[in-house]
């Protein structure tokens, strides 16, 4: 008897109900991980929607600067764009000054996919006068020449 307590007193290990507190502990510490990767995921195809109505407000923007250099008054209009497999509604306004400028407002609508809630942007931009946008264009752009790929 002296001896099976002797060798108990010595024993190493872990009981079971140790065991099992620590597969708690794992589990729930596991469970909080996913939980923030989801979070972590909703919020990237956020900022991917986003990213898109940017892009399309731009896109809009480019061509009314391209219609402004061409000589006609960008008009007011709207349409419902696609971007990941989601409708936005863009429209824009302009307004010619005196002074030659042109005002414009580009805004972009769409609902969130995770929330539902509806977000918009808004792009105001001024368009300088055709001979200046001509102008700027040549200064931006350079002389033509051809890009030699490698």
């Amino acid at each position: 008897m002296n001896r099976a307590k002797l060798i108990a007193s010595h024993a190493k290990g872990f009981s079971l109900v140790e065991v099992l507190i620590a597969l708690v502990i794992l589990g729930v510490g596991l469970l909080g991980l996913a939980r923030l990767q989801l979070g972590m995921l909703g919020g990237t195809a956020d900022s991917a929607l986003h990213d898109s109505a940017i892009r399309l407000a731009e896109d809009k923007l480019e061509s009314m600067r391209f219609e402004w250099a061409a000589g006609h008054l960008p008009q007011a209009g709207s349409d419902e764009p696609k971007a990941y497999d989601m409708t936005l509604q863009r429209s824009w306004t302009s307004s010619a000054k005196a002074s030659g400028l042109v005002d414009t407002t580009i805004t972009m609508r769409w609902r969130e996919p995770r929330t539902g809630e509806e977000s918009s942007l808004n792009l105001p931009a001024r368009l300088g006068s055709p001979e200046l946008a001509a102008q700027a264009w040549l200064i931006q752009s350079g002389a033509p020449h051809r890009e030699t790929l490698p």
